[in-house]
């Protein structure tokens, strides 16, 4: 049987790019435990907030199902949206090739399994007031690095 208390359904259209906004320096899993505790209890939400979670090493954590809208302390709807966060603040973080190479991996399956168009992988920012998800990982939306490196994937060409 499959618990759906307390979640929307909605159908993936955009991928959006997070970050958890606090530093970050290992330890991953019990940042996720922290996190999901967090988000029940001071949120009211029914778990982590995001479909998946990339830590510094570059692994991918599956957490929020797809099927089923995330959540955001901002004001935006996040229905239609993936929701990938990167753990830390890369407004003081810098992000590293590990990461990257993980955010173009899981855009690039995301685009292909829901025909989504790589131009609509977006930041937070993009739909909210907020900084998220930090300066030094927004520059790679904004320098195209992220699109293109998911259309070249798409192209079979890496």
């Amino acid at each position: 049987m499959e618990i759906t208390e307390g979640y929307r359904p909605h159908t993936v259209e955009r991928i959006t790019l997070h970050h958890d906004g606090a530093e970050f320096h290992g330890g991953a899993r019990a940042r996720l435990r922290g996190l999901q505790s967090w988000s029940r209890r001071v949120r009211g939400w029914v778990d982590i907030p995001y479909h998946f979670l990339i830590d510094l090493e570059g692994n991918i954590y599956e957490a929020r199902p797809l099927q089923f809208v995330g959540d955001t302390a901002t004001a935006y709807d996040p229905t239609g949206h993936a929701l990938i966060t990167v753990m830390g603040n890369y407004n003081t973080q810098e992000i590293n090739q590990a990461q990257l190479g993980a955010i173009v991996d899981l855009a690039s399956w995301l685009s292909y399994e829901f025909s989504i168009s790589p131009q609509l992988i977006r930041g937070h920012r993009d739909y909210a007031a907020t900084a998220c998800p930090g300066t030094h990982l927004y520059q790679y939306l904004t320098n195209g690095h992220i699109v293109s490196a998911v259309e070249r994937r798409l192209r079979f060409e890496e």
